[in-house]
């Protein structure tokens, strides 16, 4: 008897490629499905609203790092916010579309300005400040994320 050496290599290419088109399904199926189960890796729910709390993630001062600015009224003209050392500040808003907040508050006494940008759609926002406290002048600038309260 005879065996034919093209039909066993066809077979057993055959058994090897089983096996890796069953590997390439799943790792595809993983890479396609994995955010939808794993909702850390798929992007926070954000809906903006007229009260928001926002933590600094990144700062020009490493001090400010983790500290929370909670701001209320953004549906209407003149937003307040509020930091962490109790400073109120009612805020102008600059400019609003459907993707962005611009507010701006400045000082009436030294003339200081803190400026915040909210995207509207992720959550994120800047916030500056720059001018002059007694003797000193100072400028920061940090990032950070918002919740709706």
């Amino acid at each position: 008897m005879m065996l034919d050496a093209g039909y066993w290599m066809l077979d057993i290419r055959r058994a090897l490629a089983m096996p890796i088109v069953g590997i390439r399904l799943f790792l595809f199926a993983m890479i396609i499905f994995y955010p939808l189960v794993n909702p850390a890796l798929a992007a926070p729910e954000f809906k903006m609203a007229d009260a928001l709390t926002c933590t600094i993630e990144t700062s020009s001062n490493p001090d400010e790092i983790g500290r929370k600015i909670s701001l209320s009224g953004l549906k209407t003209a003149t937003p307040l916010a509020i930091f962490e050392s109790h400073i109120r500040s009612s805020m102008v808003k600059l400019f609003e579309s459907d993707k962005t907040l611009v507010m701006q508050l400045v000082a009436t006494v030294s003339g200081s300005v803190d400026t915040i940008v909210i995207d509207k759609l992720t959550g994120r926002f800047a916030h500056t400040a720059a001018g002059a406290f007694l003797t000193d002048v100072h400028a920061v600038a940090e990032t950070g994320s918002c919740r709706s309260e």
